[in-house]
């Protein structure tokens, strides 16, 4: 039997406290604590204001247990691994992976809870989750709604102009429709030839293969070099091309020895076939929105930008 086996805690992690991790980094600081107890209930359905005051403080108080900031890390990374997956078995996968962080989270909050106040009840502590949840839930629903009526009015706006005459706002919908980014789940979608087997491990490992050391020190080259060559001259630049191609083909390199550490069942000539159409869809993606240089720098190998 699950330990307290309800969804709210996970919505409490994924939702408000992962919000509080997220935040961009102020000019004053701010407590973290203090941004979540901002968007908890103020009152709990069932619980004295007394109960529900001991329990929030318990929780505040347990926000930056080692062992819920590791839990809270995982569940935040899954949320971040959803955006590569494709197909129902990846899906299902992911959806397993989640349940056994969830259940991580919840033994881990109720334990550090007890050990914070070993007087509060855990039917408290659930009752808390339950209205955290209902919260969260429905302020999900309504930043939705408003969004929904929000491109609806954009819609109608944009049918009511001739269209040789379209308002600036709409232009600029369209222009931006046209120049989005195709996302990761975009370029990884499945390749001619290779299997969804193979696509899903080969997309499971070049998600971790995006933390390698060894990637993560040669895209940080790069992209200084990069930043050096916006205040060079044009012979300049083209001086650094060698160095340039150099460090993309040592990018590639590593890469494909990380993702192929990631899955070991995979052949070299599957996962260069795959890295190869996804090159492909790289520079097919940029040349569509426009953002092809004129200088003929060669085009990042592969979908996936360092985090700021």
């Amino acid at each position: 039997m699950r330990l307290l086996s309800l969804p709210c805690l996970a919505l409490l992690l994924a939702g408000v406290l992962t919000a509080a991790d997220s935040q961009p980094m102020p000019v004053a600081k701010k407590n973290p604590r203090a941004t979540v107890a901002a968007q908890l209930p103020t009152a709990v359905e069932g619980l004295s204001d007394e109960a529900y005051a001991q329990v929030k403080r318990a929780l505040l108080a347990t926000f930056n247990d080692e062992a819920v900031v590791a839990a809270r890390k995982r569940l935040s990374e899954l949320k971040e691994r959803a955006r590569f997956v494709k197909g129902r078995n990846e899906s299902e996968d992911l959806r397993m992976d989640y349940e056994k962080a969830r259940d991580t989270m919840i033994r881990s909050t109720v334990d550090a809870v007890a050990r914070f106040d070993a007087t509060i009840p855990k039917d408290d502590v659930v009752k808390a989750f339950v209205a955290i949840e209902e919260l969260i839930k429905k302020r999900g629903q309504e930043a939705n709604r408003l969004a929904q009526e929000k491109a609806a009015a954009a819609e109608r706006d944009a049918a009511k102009q001739p269209k040789d005459e379209a308002s600036p706002a709409a232009d600029a919908a369209a222009k931006t429709k046209e120049t989005k980014p195709a996302t990761p789940a975009e370029l990884l979608a499945d390749v001619e030839g290779v299997s969804s087997e193979e696509m899903r491990k080969f997309r499971a490992a070049a998600f971790k293969a995006q933390r390698d050391p060894q990637v993560k020190e040669l895209k940080a080259k790069r992209n200084q070099l990069q930043k050096e060559a916006e205040f060079l001259s044009q012979e300049e630049k083209k001086n650094l091309r060698g160095e340039f191609e150099q460090l993309q083909a040592d990018i590639r390199k590593a890469n494909l020895a990380a993702i192929a550490q990631g899955a070991p069942d995979l052949s070299k000539e599957t996962l260069e076939k795959i890295y190869d159409a996804i090159e492909t869809r790289t520079r097919e993606a940029i040349e569509k929105s426009g953002k092809k240089k004129a200088t003929k720098t060669p085009l990042k190998p592969f979908p996936f930008g360092e985090k700021k």
